[in-house]
This record gives structure tokens, C-alpha cells and sequence, in this order.
């Protein structure tokens, strides 16, 4: 036998076969997963006056009466949306409800019976299987899979108070336009995350995030039940601050830039240039941990703050607010 056949012989022999072995796990996700994954255009209004397309992404069922949650930016400015099912029927979405700080929405379809997928609360581990689904491109390639790993977890892109919000999963696997909205699963068919962004600048190449199932499934929840996502708010504009002394020893914290009138932090006396020490007797070494120590807040929760103001050391209790939409400072 000559050398290369037996070369071939000899690779063939310790490539797994379909028919030797359970099937590879993405195959058993998308088959359990797909049947749930729609496509969403954004119609938007045109100077002539007729309803164009102007962008599409992906969703997911979540419960059967035809509830779905894809990203905010995914239906963001739409004067129509457009659902098209996997069996493709087509529907009319009605948007119940959108929370632009975690790029979450939700939107609502006349249909009943649906496969609805559960989000899950587990917590994925950096290097297990990720597997996308969406419609990348558009229809043309709905319900495409792409497979990868879990990169890191607990990232954040977000600015100001979306950084509390966004403890996103890192993926490789891959996230083009139109997965937007798409589930992010492990290798058991738990739905882990909903995709949301990849980074596409020059030079980087496979970092796409998912927003984690659990907090998709709190804002989902709240969404669907008032429209809203309540929210502490205290009213300030802040940045990370080191190298400032109290009573001699040098303590790290959150510098205010900026509060506003009439807000709680103006009701409690904050000014511009405290520092922040600790909320509740926690510290706050970044902003991080200021965002993270609000998630588990409401409004009308009061908190107390250690504060440093030229040196002294100061404290203050804050009654927290709903929230105002779109807010400059937080």
C-alpha cells in the first residue's frame, strides 16, 4: 500500500463518525432552540411616504401567548414591526415595553401556543460551549448557528449607569448584524444570554457579548407587568477617585461631577467634588460597585452614604426616586 494511503487510512481511523457516537451538542440545541427563534423588521416611514425596511434582527419566545424579548436597538425608531414566525406565519408586533440601559424589549404577537424557551439562571463557566442563534444579514439566513466558547463573563461596555447594568457574557462565537436579539445557549439547551453586540473596529476580531438570561428575565418580567423597569435614581454624574485623603490615609471612591436640582442627592446635600465612600457601610472603590449596590435597591429605599469633603469626613442619607426616562445623570 503506498505511503499516502496508508497516511489516509490512518487519519480515517481516528475520525469520529455520526453513527459511533451521540451527536455533537449544537446539533441537539438547534433543534430544540431554532423552533423559537423569530426574525423582527423595523419599518420606518420614508419622505414619499410608504414604509421601508430599516433594519432587522432576531427575538426570542419566551412565554406561548406570543411574548418575545429581542435588543431595544432592534426596534428602536420603528413605525411598524414585523415578526416572521419559524413555521412562517408573518405578524404584526406591538412593542410592550423597551429599557434602552440593559438593550432589552419586548414585544407582543396575536398568536397563542407558542414554543416558548426558558431563560435560565445558570451561570455560565469561561471556556464552556457557546452557541448563537439569529438571522444574520436578514431573513435570507434565519436561524443560522454558530458555535464558540464563553470568553469571559461579568463584562461591561455600558457608560455611566448602563455599567451596572451590562454584565455581559464574552463569546467567540460568531455575532454578525441581524443576530441582535438571539439566544446565546450552552451546550444543554439552557438559553444563557441574549446577544446584543459584537466589537467590530479593526484588529478585533471574535468579541461579541450576550446579555446574561437572569437579568433578561427581570426586565422581561417588569416589561411586561408596567411597561417600565423601576429604577433607583439619586441624581449625579460621577467618576472613579483615588489618591484622596481622610484623616491622613489615602481612601479610594466616586468623585461627583455633577448633581442635579432638586434631586435626591441635592435633597441630601451632595455637591459636586464629594467623594463617596460607602452606601450602607460598603465600600466604593468604583463605580462598578456603586451600580451594582443599586441593582438590589428600589425607589423609596433610603441609603446612607459616608462621604469625604475637603478632607472631612461627612454622612448623609439619600431617599431614592423612580427613574426619570432617558436620564442624563443618574
Amino acid at each position: 500500500m503506498a505511503l499516502s494511503a496508508l497516511l489516509l487510512s490512518g487519519l480515517l481511523s481516528v475520525l469520529p463518525t455520526q453513527a459511533s457516537g451521540p451527536a455533537w451538542p449544537p446539533v441537539g440545541v438547534a433543534k430544540q432552540i431554532s423552533p423559537s427563534v423569530v426574525g423582527i423588521v423595523n419599518l420606518q416611514g420614508s419622505p414619499d411616504g410608504p414604509l421601508l425596511a430599516r433594519g432587522s434582527g432576531s427575538g426570542v419566545i419566551i412565554r406561548p401567548e406570543g411574548y418575545i424579548v429581542t435588543n431595544d436597538h432592534v426596534v428602536t425608531g420603528a413605525s411598524k414591526l414585523r415578526v416572521m414566525l419559524p413555521d412562517g406565519r408573518t405578524f404584526s408586533g406591538s412593542l410592550v415595553g423597551e429599557d434602552p440601559l440593559t438593550d432589552i424589549a419586548v414585544l407582543r404577537i396575536k398568536a397563542q401556543g407558542l414554543p416558548a424557551v426558558k431563560l435560565s439562571h445558570h451561570t455560565p463557566s469561561v471556556g464552556e460551549m457557546a452557541i448563537a442563534i439569529g438571522n444574520p444579514m436578514g431573513l435570507g439566513f434565519a436561524r443560522s448557528v454558530t458555535v464558540g466558547v464563553v470568553s469571559g463573563i461579568d463584562r461591561s461596555l455600558g457608560q455611566g449607569y448602563a455599567q451596572r447594568a451590562y454584565g455581559l457574557i464574552q463569546t467567540d462565537a460568531a455575532i454578525n448584524p441581524g443576530n441582535s436579539g438571539g439566544p446565546l445557549c450552552a451546550a444543554n439547551g439552557d438559553v444563557i444570554g441574549i446577544n446584543s453586540v459584537k466589537i467590530s473596529s479593526i484588529g478585533f476580531e471574535s468579541m461579541g457579548f450576550a446579555i446574561p438570561a437572569p437579568l433578561v428575565e427581570r426586565v422581561a418580567n417588569a416589561l411586561i407587568s408596567s411597561g417600565r423597569v423601576a429604577r433607583p435614581w439619586m441624581g449625579i454624574s460621577a467618576a472613579e477617585a483615588s489618591g484622596q485623603k481622610v484623616a491622613g490615609k489615602a481612601v479610594s471612591g466616586i468623585g461627583l461631577t455633577a448633581v442635579a436640582p432638586q434631586s435626591p442627592a441635592a435633597r441630601a446635600d451632595l455637591r459636586p467634588h464629594d467623594i463617596l465612600l460607602t452606601l450602607n457601610g460598603k465600600p466604593l472603590p468604583n463605580l462598578s460597585a456603586l451600580y451594582r449596590l443599586l441593582a438590589d435597591l428600589h425607589p423609596g429605599d433610603r441609603v446612607r452614604l459616608t462621604l469625604s469633603r475637603g478632607g472631612l469626613l461627612l454622612s448623609r442619607e439619600v431617599v431614592l426616586e423612580q427613574m426619570p426616562d432617558r436620564p442624563t445623570l443618574y
